[in-house]
């Protein structure tokens, strides 16, 4: 056993189960949730973690006598019918109709919404009112008759799975007796996967698609590829979340006017919107409306019903097409515009709390389930549960938390929401170090936020583009690239694009990028494959006023035509009456090719030295962004380095000198003011 299994099992000992043994239990085809079939398998194998010949035959004989096959339903159906008794397992729900004045029970696996249930059932078991509830149904069956017209189906007796107690106070301390990333892999195998085949920041990821569970009003959404899991952590964590495709109405989701029963929303954690890409909306836009009043205030009136809360966070699941590179191929324009109309309306989309990037997430294959130890699946859903009313997390994020450039107030309470619910999950005992509570639970919970922010700016001008950043920002904050609002036609080709937007208060646009009188300003130029008139002089001269010295980290600086674009680019420079120092930082393949860059650099440092402009120089093999520093206050983000002229179809052709007649290659120049 690894360290985190042993440290789980002298902790937490009954709760925690071997993952492996539900793939070899031999449920088949039934389709109940992981942590049901865990339940089932816990009753047979005890203390032991291993199957054996009698449990696994205990096992088979409870799967045959109380979970039947979806083929089996008009078969038990006929059972009924002949007036005999039946018993299985299933999710039994109970909802009052107080018109009608009469209860009813559902019972899915019969398509049964109808029932009839003894009242003390229903006393003994109110669960079976909001989320439903798992258990062994005693069925029975009524036929029509002179007093009662209809034949109904009753249930007279319930016997529902039981939970083992939980101390929600010693699991939370109980997590002292981790590390961060053996906690981190007793989470992620909790959740059903193999915590050995993702790098920390896919098990972050993972993680965070928890965070509706635990956080009230966490609302996310997750595009990524098919198969790589987005549905199933939502079907078999808890009983306290519902997930639903394809036509979803108002009625299913917020309230039923006609039955006089409440829907989803007020029923359950969290809702999840599976295949949203496919949903259809009603034709007159209730439930969009409906949506956007439940996300920002969390209440909603519908019917008879005039104001209804609700704690229930909304998740939706969409497939994206990706790449060769596993990116989304939408990911320009705006992963949004290949939502249904009622989707992409971006005041609907900035309610959310968060986007999870999940084509970072690897497929799933037969080596993605856990084999090692985890809580069980009904007690993690418990816990997650427990912690989702404890408000002294979100007073932790306050008083801990500071963030840098987060004006808006929707940014603010969507990264404290997401700050909470991690930290709920990674640090139950309110115990990180500064460093960890950066690390696991802001920084992504900005990026989250992060996302959300750049797909409205890609949809609508309004939106300004802005990179969000913690006391510490990480790697994404630091390399962040403001997004650009493209027009569109409905087939996705870009008609026109925004590419000059300034970021100051006046929201006002840029001068001519090409006039090297122009001022400097905070903005993004998009610079088009093919395009000419850019020259090093009007992209970086207005940002290079008054500098004295400039950093320029290049990795590619290397071969003949980079170095003499570095030497292009130390021409311009105009020194006056003091010295410009320049620092380059780059790389190499090679000590070959090392020690001829030496050459040339060295002599490049010669021969420019009389003209004021002194040059220094360092390798690093690690580094991958480009960008340009100076002392003046800019930091210009380099897409393509310097390298951003097409080789010419001649060297004797206009442009060799004068790069303003060049072609351009396709990249983005981003000009930023440092430490804002």
């Amino acid at each position: 056993m690894e360290k985190f299994e042993i440290i789980a099992k002298d902790i937490f000992s009954e709760i925690i189960i071997n993952k492996g043994l539900l793939h070899k239990a031999g449920f088949g085809s039934r389709a109940i949730p992981t942590y049901v079939g865990e339940w089932i398998i816990s009753h047979y194998v005890g203390d032991s973690q291993e199957l054996n010949d009698d449990n696994r035959s205990g096992i088979a004989k409870f799967v045959e006598r109380y979970v039947p096959t979806k083929g089996k339903k008009e078969t038990i159906k006929n059972y009924l019918f002949e007036q005999n008794e039946v018993k299985f397992l299933d999710n039994f729900s109970v909802y009052v109709n107080l018109v009608k004045g009469d209860r009813y029970l559902n019972i899915p696996f019969l398509d049964e919404h109808s029932a009839f249930i003894t009242p003390q059932i229903v006393q003994n078991n109110d669960m079976l009112l909001s989320s439903g509830l798992w258990g062994v149904g005693t069925l029975f069956y009524i036929p029509p008759s002179d007093d009662n017209p209809k034949g109904q189906i009753w249930m007279k007796d319930f016997k529902a799975f039981q939970l083992a107690n939980i101390d929600i106070d010693y699991f939370c301390d109980s997590r002292e007796n981790f590390t961060i990333k053996e906690w981190m892999d007793l989470i992620v195998s909790s959740m059903g996967f193999n915590h050995e085949l993702y790098n920390e920041r896919q098990k972050i990821l993972l993680i965070s698609r928890l965070i509706p569970m635990v956080e009230p009003r966490y609302n996310l959404v997750e595009p990524a590829p098919k198969g790589t899991g987005k549905s199933f952590v939502f079907d078999n964590m808890s009983r306290y979340v519902a997930v639903r495709s394809g036509s979803i109405s108002p009625a299913v989701l917020f309230f039923n006017d006609s039955r006089k029963t409440a829907g989803l929303i007020t029923r359950f954690d969290c809702v999840v919107i599976d295949e949203a890409q496919k949903v259809k909306a009603d034709s007159a836009g209730e439930l969009t409306a409906l949506l956007k009043s439940y996300l920002e205030s969390g209440r909603f009136g519908r019917g008879s019903a005039n104001s209804i809360s609700a704690e229930a966070g909304i998740a939706l699941l969409a497939n994206i097409e990706i790449d060769e590179n596993r990116n989304p191929i939408n990911e320009e324009i705006g992963l949004f515009r290949s939502f249904p109309n009622f989707l992409r309306e971006t005041a609907f989309i900035d309610r959310f709390s968060g986007l999870l990037p999940g084509w970072y997430l690897p497929r799933i294959n037969k080596k993605t389930p856990s084999t090692n130890l985890g809580l069980k699946g009904d007690i993690f859903g418990e816990i997650l549960h427990a912690l989702r009313g404890n408000i002294s997390y979100k007073d932790y994020v306050k008083t801990n938390m500071e963030l840098i450039d987060c004006d808006d107030m929707r940014d603010t309470k969507a990264i404290e929401s997401g700050v909470s619910g991690l930290l709920k999950i990674l640090f139950p005992s309110k115990n990180p170090t500064e460093d960890e509570f950066y690390m696991y639970c802001v920084n992504p919970a900005v990026e989250l936020r992060q996302r959300i922010r750049d797909e409205l700016c890609k949809l609508d001008r309004e939106y300004i583009p802005v990179t969000l950043k913690s006391k510490y920002p990480n790697k994404f904050q630091k390399t962040h690239r403001l997004p650009v609002y493209y027009n569109v036609d409905e087939n996705g080709k870009i008609i026109q694009s925004i590419y000059n937007k300034v970021l100051e208060s006046n929201n006002d646009y840029m001068e001519d990028p090409l006039n090297i009188n122009r001022i400097p300003r905070k903005a993004i130029i998009q610079i088009e494959e093919g395009m000419t008139g850019y020259s090093y002089q009007n992209l970086f001269i207005p940002y290079l006023q008054g500098a004295k010295n400039i950093k320029i980290i290049d990795p590619y600086i290397r071969l003949e035509f980079q170095i003499k674009n570095f030497i292009a680019f130390c021409d311009m420079l105009d020194p006056k009456d003091d010295t410009i120092n320049v620092h380059l930082v780059t790389s190499s393949d090679d000590k070959i090719q090392r020690d001829e860059q030496v050459k040339k650099l060295e002599n490049l440092k010669e021969n420019i030295s009389p003209y004021g402009i002194m040059l220094t120089y360092e390798f690093d093999d690690t580094i991958h962004d480009r960008f340009i520093e100076t002392d003046n206050g800019w930091n210009i983000r380099l897409g393509r380095g310097l390298d951003i002229f097409q080789k010419p179809e001649s060297w004797y052709a206009l442009g060799e000198y004068d790069q303003k007649k060049r072609k351009c290659r396709q990249t983005e120049i981003d000009y930023r003011r440092l430490n804002t």
